[in-house]
């Protein structure tokens, strides 16, 4: 049996290929700072441990927004779903509106910026940082979390924000 031919890509353009087609879970983390607030975009959120509660995302570098996060006492990890398309795009983009008064910000008596009517928010803290390339791995305990309701999930595919529709729906 003959093997079918395949295009030699390079590795590096096989791997972004590779993570374009594999749908990942959005997430919005904000941290308060003596600069005002500050958020991204990030869809590489996962879940690490139950003893501690903790979670880990990587930032592509630990500078601007990503750097003040990992630098704060405490942050929040939303978790966004369908709803929140529009804040996922603003805050994955350099110079996207972000903390506006239509987006419907408040801030949380610990003083994270904190998006109401997410289905969760983790407030953590930042256990380990990693450097992995020019990118940073961070493990961050969960402080504690703000439940909201659920809706149909988002999750980022082939560079597009896209609602998964629930079972049943």
């Amino acid at each position: 049996m003959s093997r079918p031919v395949e295009a030699k890509v390079d590795v590096l353009t096989a791997f972004k290929n590779a993570f374009r087609e594999h749908p990942a879970g959005i997430a919005l983390i904000t941290a308060a700072t003596p600069d005002g607030p500050v958020g991204l975009t990030a869809s590489s959120v996962a879940s690490v441990s139950v003893d501690p509660l903790a979670l880990s995302f990587s930032v592509t570098r630990a500078t601007g927004s990503a750097g003040a996060i990992i630098r704060s006492n405490s942050y929040l990890v939303h978790l966004l779903d369908h709803r929140h398309q529009d804040i996922a795009q603003h805050f994955s983009v350099t110079g996207g509106e972000r903390f506006t008064p239509e987006q419907g910000w408040t801030v949380l008596d610990t003083g994270e910026p904190y998006l109401p009517g997410v289905r969760a928010a983790l407030r953590c803290r930042t256990l380990q940082q990693v450097p992995v390339g020019s990118s940073t791995l961070v493990a961050a305990e969960v402080l504690e979390i703000v439940s909201g309701e659920s809706a149909d999930p988002m999750v980022y595919h082939d560079r597009t924000f896209t609602r998964l529709s629930r079972p049943g729906t």
